[in-house]
């Protein structure tokens, strides 16, 4: 008697590197559609004769990150590590420096 064949079970699961391109497909389109919202408000604010928004003033006020003296990263937010997140540096080998 002869055995049938049985499609593969791999074939009939999910791919998980599809789904991941599709998840990836979703993020794109949603930040395409952000940038599109940001452009028309732009747009808006110039026809009104307004030069900068409230979030770009915010953005340009805001000071600069702190960086890694020794791969000049800017160090991530959030508590701050006795060594560099990026490199490694040990910041104690710098002194009394601020970051």
């Amino acid at each position: 008697m002869r055995s049938r064949r049985r499609p593969s079970p791999t074939r009939d699961r999910l791919d998980p590197d599809q789904a991941r391109i599709q998840d990836l497909e979703l993020r794109v389109r949603i930040l395409e559609a952000k940038v599109r919202e940001l452009r028309a408000e732009l747009k808006v604010a110039s026809v009104k004769g307004e030069s900068r928004t409230a979030a770009a003033r915010a953005v340009s006020a805001a000071r600069p990150r702190p960086r890694c003296p020794g791969c000049t990263l800017e160090l991530p937010p959030g508590r701050k590590r006795e060594d560099c997140v990026w490199c490694g540096f040990r910041f104690d080998a710098v002194g009394g420096r601020t970051l």
